[in-house]
């Protein structure tokens, strides 16, 4: 099965055998739609063994992105797949989610359908995107969450709006004063989304009273992983997870 997460910064693609992630692909989406198209199309043609040749010709579609799902779908399907969308709408699986459907992105929802197939009653998940958003699971239903801009987002935000600031790399930091622009950038970034986190964390669990377990995911997880309060659990391919779960149920449908 290949699964395929489309995202305003990103566009995952895992290809999933017997249940396990075998191979991982990436590929930037932050183009002109026509540059993009032509750079998808080489893309999965120097990838066509690992993309193409599988048994279980099943590709199963999350986007936020909804302007290139057609075209992703006219791929597959021309490679003879079975293509499949994820709607929030139709989530073929008993799970509740209390929030307007209308709205919630399917990423969000994947990432649910990952931990209600783990069987955990209460859990925050953080995954961290083009925007950071929170979702909270309590008693194995969807209970809503929150979103605000992402790191990259921000950062650009920040350099676009400056004249004499330059872009830096977004990473771990030791201390928190800073003798130099790009380190007050840096630390800027990593320590006041640092404590954004945990208090946002602190806000949801007090006024939820519940202790869930708490799951980061998404590309700037691993370097908050072990400032975040609670113990997270981090899991890179947390959303590809969920997207694969919700085809095993659509092809069953």
């Amino acid at each position: 099965m290949i699964v395929i997460d489309v995202g305003n910064t990103n566009i995952v693609i895992g290809v999933y055998l017997k249940k396990k992630l075998r191979k991982v692909l990436r590929l930037n989406t932050e183009k002109n739609k026509k540059k993009f198209k032509f750079e998808f199309k080489s893309f999965l043609q120097s990838n066509k063994k690992i993309l193409f040749n599988s048994k279980n010709k099943t590709c199963v579609l999350s986007s936020v992105v909804p302007s290139l799902n057609i075209f992703i779908k006219k791929i597959f399907i021309k490679e003879n797949f079975q293509f499949y969308i994820v709607s929030p709408k139709k989530i073929p699986i008993d799970a509740k989610i209390n929030y307007n459907l209308n709205q919630i992105g399917s990423d969000r929802v994947a990432n649910y359908i990952a931990i209600h197939n783990k069987k955990i009653s209460d859990c925050i998940i953080i995954d961290f995107g083009t925007a950071t958003t929170f979702d909270v699971i309590k008693n194995n239903q969807y209970f809503g969450g929150l979103i605000f801009p992402g790191l990259k987002l921000s950062m650009n935000s920040l350099i676009s709006g400056t004249e004499l600031l330059k872009k830096s790399k977004i990473s771990k930091t030791k201390k928190i004063i800073a003798r130099d622009t790009i380190s007050s950038i840096k630390a800027g970034f990593y320590f006041g989304y640092l404590h954004a986190i945990n208090g946002t964390l602190k806000q949801i669990i007090l006024e939820n009273k519940f202790k869930p377990k708490i799951y980061i995911t998404g590309g700037f997880g691993e370097i908050f992983r072990d400032k975040i309060l609670f113990k997270p659990i981090y899991n890179k391919y947390l959303t590809l997870e969920g997207i694969r779960v919700i085809g095993e149920n659509l092809q069953d449908a």
